[in-house]
C-alpha cells in the first residue's frame, strides 16, 4: 500500500490468505478494484462543488477542506487498488477515465443553491453515511490490510462529512434555501440510497464482510440507521425541517 505496510501485518495478512479459497480471493479483490473507480468519481464530485463554491460564496475552511477532499480520494483509489493487489498478488492499472454525471434538480439552476445540493448530497448524507458503513465494516473483517484500509478511509471521511455540514451552518445558506432543502431531502436520500445498493450489488454474499465488504443488504442497513440516527437529526439541529 502506499503508506508501507508493518512487517508484522504483511505476516497476518498471509495467515488469513492462505487459508482462502482462491475463487473468493479473486472475487474480493476484483471488487477492491473496482472500487478505485468509484473513489475518483467521489474526487471529481468534489473538484466540482470547489468551483462552485468559489464562484457563489463558502467560509475559508469549507473550502480546505473540499479541496482536501478531492486529493484524499485520489489517495483512497489507490489504497484499494493496493489492496487488491494485497489479496491476490496481482497488480492493477489505474483507473480509465470516465464521464461524469452532475446532478441537476428540476428548477434549481446553477448558483448558490445548486451548490448547496450538490454539498449536502456529496457530504451530509454520502459521506456521513460512509462514516458509519466504515466503522461497521471493520467489526467483521478478518484481513488485516483490509481493516487498515478501511480504517485509513474512515478517518478522511470524518473531515468530508464536516464540509457539507459545516457549510450548512455557514451564513452562506440562508432560511429561505434551508426551506428549499427540507423539500429536496426526501428526494437526495432516495437518491443516495440507489447508489449504495448500485455500488454493493456485485457483492453476493455476507461471507465477503471478512474481506471488509459487507453484503448489499448490510450495507443498506448500515445506511438507514445512519440517516435515521445523525444525517436527518443533524438537518433539523440546523435550521432543516425536512418534508414528509
Amino acid at each position: 500500500m502506499s503508506r508501507e505496510l508493518p512487517l508484522a501485518l504483511h505476516e497476518e495478512d498471509n495467515i488469513f490468505l492462505d487459508t482462502q479459497n482462491e475463487a473468493e480471493r479473486q472475487q474480493a479483490a476484483n471488487i477492491w478494484a473496482m472500487r478505485a473507480g468509484l473513489e475518483l468519481s467521489v474526487s471529481a464530485g468534489y473538484a466540482i462543488i470547489l468551483r462552485e463554491l468559489l464562484e457563489f460564496g463558502t467560509e475559508k475552511p469549507v473550502l480546505a477542506l473540499c479541496a482536501e477532499s478531492a486529493a484524499d480520494e485520489i489517495q483512497h483509489a489507490q489504497w484499494c487498488l493496493d489492496l487488491a493487489e494485497r489479496i491476490d498478488g496481482k497488480p492493477r492499472p489505474w483507473p480509465v477515465p470516465t464521464s461524469l454525471h452532475v446532478p441537476s434538480y428540476s428548477g434549481i439552476e446553477r448558483g448558490p443553491m445548486l451548490a448547496a445540493l450538490h454539498i449536502v448530497a456529496m457530504s451530509c448524507l454520502n459521506e456521513t453515511i460512509a462514516c458509519e458503513r466504515l466503522l461497521e465494516a471493520m467489526r467483521p473483517t478478518k484481513l488485516p490490510s483490509a481493516r487498515l484500509t478501511l480504517k485509513r478511509i474512515l478517518s478522511d471521511e470524518i473531515k468530508h462529512a464536516r464540509a457539507g455540514w459545516a457549510h450548512l451552518a455557514s451564513r452562506y445558506v440562508t432560511a429561505d434555501m434551508k426551506q428549499v432543502l427540507g423539500t429536496m431531502v426526501p428526494f437526495l436520500v432516495q437518491s443516495s440510497l440507489v447508489s449504495l445498493i448500485e455500488e454493493n450489488e456485485t457483492i453476493p454474499s455476507e461471507e465477503f464482510s471478512q474481506w471488509g465488504l459487507p453484503c448489499v443488504d448490510e450495507a443498506r442497513a448500515q445506511a438507514q440507521r445512519a440517516i435515521e440516527q445523525i444525517v436527518l437529526p443533524g438537518f433539523v439541529q440546523l435550521g432543516v425541517q425536512v418534508a414528509g
